[in-house]
Formats: structure tokens, sequence, C-alpha cells
């Protein structure tokens, strides 16, 4: 409940007093009990809190390609969905003894360790950001049932230091943190995908004894100099082993585009000169889709410029190999996997990738 509240909350007191002893008008009441219910209020509600500094685990799990899914379905489909979603995250984080500080349209920020710090805190967000994906998948099977889109989420975990407090005005406030902490979580959960559960490098580093991890993947992050590594969370190993569930093979966080780009055939050793013309539809760390000018034979290998992607020069381009190509009205929209990994063209790429995550 934020202050703005207050004033209709006791109006509804004064309106119960008023039908069952009738002893004086509403106005009189509400007056008088303004000055005596104020004070219970800011010592029961959390939005009267001092700030302070402390350390808290902040959990983030995020809805994957909801904004397609809102363009799909109709509205009253996607608002059931959206909060039979909320309703069952936010029971397991109060299960697991969290807060859920907002709803940041279809993501939802949980915190443990504010307002009061536990020494398990840790242990309770990775816990609960597990057993979100686990009902998650039970969502999705009774959705499916009922002939309803399925959802899915990613989720980022991050620990550090935040101000936690009471942000606001008499006319307004609530109860949240702020800090770096918060915003390398949020930039975290980009990265996330489907069924995925992040962890930072200081709770993967505090949770190293009961933990198991994954992938491991260096990441630009806006506001940060240095790249941040991310750890893909597969398991919990006590009190009891807890497994991410595996929804399906992940591939890098794709964006959607429309850029031009140029590229020439390989064969074995040999890149033929001639230059064929085509544009990105999208674009991952990997690999990307493309509409060319021709159908091209499966696991054949092309050279691709991506100057003109990037729009600045580069140190050299990225060899991608041919996964599958289909018609599209006399265009051929192809898969593409890059090969040459880790050259200074597929840096650049993975820059691009996080530039476009920041903004999206």
């Amino acid at each position: 409940m934020q202050h703005r509240d207050r004033e209709q909350f006791v109006a509804g007191i004064a309106r119960i007093i008023e039908e069952l002893y009738g002893s004086q008008p509403q106005e009189q009441l509400q007056a008088m009990l303004l000055g005596r219910i104020h004070p219970l209020l800011d010592a029961f509600l959390l939005e009267s809190q001092a700030i302070v500094p402390t350390e808290a685990t902040i959990l983030i799990a995020d809805i994957r390609g909801f904004t397609s899914l809102s363009e799909t379905y109709p509205p009253k489909v996607v608002i059931k969905a959206l909060n039979r979603y909320f309703q069952v995250m936010s029971s397991i984080v109060k299960r697991h003894g969290g807060l859920v500080d907002k709803f940041m349209g279809d993501a939802i920020m949980a915190l443990f360790g504010a307002p009061l710090a536990k020494p398990d805190d840790l242990r309770r967000a990775l816990a609960c950001a597990v057993q979100m994906q686990q009902a998650m998948q039970a969502l999705n099977r009774r959705s499916e049932a009922r002939g309803e889109p399925s959802l899915h989420v990613g989720i980022a975990v991050n620990t550090g230091m935040v101000m936690a407090g009471s942000y606001g005005s008499s006319t307004y406030s609530e109860y949240t943190v702020i800090g770096d902490a918060v915003n390398v979580a949020s930039r975290m959960e980009g990265y996330s995908l489907r069924g995925q559960i992040l962890l930072s490098e200081t709770s993967r580093t505090a949770a190293a004894d009961y933990v198991e991890v994954g992938t491991v993947n260096a990441v630009a992050v806006k506001g940060k100099r240095d790249l941040v590594t991310l750890y893909e969370l597969q398991s919990i190993t006590h009190p009891q082993r807890i497994e991410v569930p595996k929804i399906e093979p992940r591939r890098s966080p794709r964006v959607k585009v429309d850029l031009p780009m140029s590229f020439r055939r390989v064969e074995g050793k040999r890149v033929f000169l001639e230059r064929f013309q085509g544009r990105v539809k999208d674009i991952g760390y990997h690999g990307m889709s493309a509409d060319l000018p021709l159908m091209l034979p499966r696991y054949s290998e092309i050279l691709v410029s991506v100057r003109p992607a990037l729009g600045r020069e580069i140190n050299g381009d990225v060899y991608a190999r041919i996964l599958r190509s289909n018609n599209l009205n006399g265009t051929y929209r192809t898969q593409l996997e890059f090969t040459s990994i880790g050259t200074p063209g597929h840096e650049q790429i993975k820059q691009y990738v996080d530039q476009l995550l920041w903004h999206r």
C-alpha cells in the first residue's frame, strides 16, 4: 500500500464506525482517525523505512517474446495468461521468504535480504529461481491444454550492496532498493534465454559450494567498463539437489534487425571474388538469419562482410556456414552459423548484439 491509498483506507474505517455506532459525522471521524492510524500504518507498512545500505540478492524474471505474444493473441487472452504468471511467480517468491519489489511490464523483481537480512538469502533466491522455471513448465502444460499460449521466462540473479528503504514523499512513497547491483541485474536479464537462469560473478562465487553452472559468457554491459561474466545455473546441490529444467536447445540472444550485408562464396580454401548483396533480419552471437538473392547448399560456407551492418571499419570479415534456406518470394531466407568464432570480425558482431540488447 502506498501513501496515496491511506485516505481512502481511513475513510472506509470511518464509514464502518459510523454504521456501527452512528455517533459522529463521517468527516469528523475521519479527521480523528487520521492522526491515530498514520503512526500504526507507518509501523506496519514498509513505505516508512529509513534508507540504509545492505547486501541483497536481486532476482528479475522476464517473459521472453512477450511483445510478439501480445501481437498474436487477443488482449483478453494475454491478460489472463499474464495474471496467472504473476500469481504463480509471486507465490513462489513468498514461499522462499523473498519480497516482491515490483512488476515491470511482464517482468517481476524480487528481493532477498531486504528489508530483513538472513544468512541464507542467496540460497533461497536461487531455489526460488529454479522453482520458478519448474513452475513455468506446469503452467504451460495447463495453458496448452486450454489452447492458450505458453510463456517462457529468463531469470537473472545478482548479489551486491544496495540502498534499501522508502523513497518518495508523504503523497506517494514505496519501499525499494537502488544501486549498481540492481542495474547489473536488470542488464543481465536481457541476456537470459528461454528457461535460463543467469548468475553474476558475485552470486556464483558466494554459492560456489552448492551450485553447478554450465555455459559461461562474458558480455559488454552498459555503464560497465569491463566485461561482465554470466554463469548459467544448472542445479543446486545442497541441502537437496534441484535442477533447472531443460526446455529446448538454447542459442545466444537474437535481436531483430534490417541491415544490409554482402558476402562471397567459399569452396575449400578458395574465396570467390564475386560479391552478393543481402539483408540481415536477425543476428546473435553465433549466427544470423538473412535474406539472400540465391539458394546456397546446406553446410556450404560464405564470407560475410559485417562492415555495412556495423557502419564502421573492423579488422576482418566473418565466415559462416549455411544451415538451411527457404524460398521467400524470390529471395531465400537463410539461417547461418558463424564458423570463425573469436576473430576480430566475430567479436565486433558480438559487441553489436550487446549494444542492441542495451536499447531494446
